[in-house]
């Protein structure tokens, strides 16, 4: 039985939120799985990350045979797929369209899962504090400038290393430098 509009746009908004939440394969088979699943009646898929890592779920007691929709996903040169599977009835222009739907949704998510969260760029304050940094600045020096506690710098340094992806000031300063 075909879900309401209404239903369908809940489904759709808890699959988008569960896939903005994913950061490992794993996160795909609590929540975007069965929310794609949900959205198009599927009872199983099978996919390949842009990783080429295969990924597969199933509902409890589903089988492998019956239609089949494929959803082929590039970015960046890489090529995902995902391929849903159901055996009661094919898969129509309304599932379909909402595939097309969701798809951005999907490649984030599998991009992700592949590739890690994408890194977040510094605030205004987080630069200011690097760029001082750089120049050889103490935290005390910076502080100073900048009109802020010393705890506070420590505190924007802290974050920025979390942007980068490092654990020091001089891994800090060169990340930066070479972005």
């Amino acid at each position: 039985m075909p879900l309401t509009a209404d239903r369908v746009l809940t489904v759709a908004l808890d699959l988008a939120a569960a896939a903005a939440a994913v950061r490992t394969a794993a996160d795909l088979d609590r929540g975007v799985w069965p929310g794609l699943a949900s959205l198009v009646g599927g009872d199983s898929l099978a996919a390949t990350g842009f990783d080429g890592r295969p990924l597969a779920w199933a509902r409890r007691g589903a089988s492998g045979a019956g239609h089949r929709a494929t959803l082929v996903i590039h970015r960046e040169g890489a090529e995902a797929c995902v391929a849903l599977r159901r055996g009661d009835r094919e898969f129509g222009d309304r599932d379909l369209a909402l595939l097309r739907l969701v798809r951005p949704h999907l490649a984030d998510a599998l991009w992700r899962a592949a590739h890690g969260p994408a890194p977040r760029r510094l605030t205004t304050r987080e630069l200011a504090v690097v760029a001082r940094v750089a120049r050889g600045a103490t935290d005390a020096a910076i502080a100073h400038e900048l009109g802020i506690s010393r705890r506070t710098v420590g505190k924007h340094l802290e974050n920025a290393y979390a942007a980068l992806g490092v654990h020091d000031r001089t891994s800090a300063v060169v990340r930066l430098s070479s972005s």
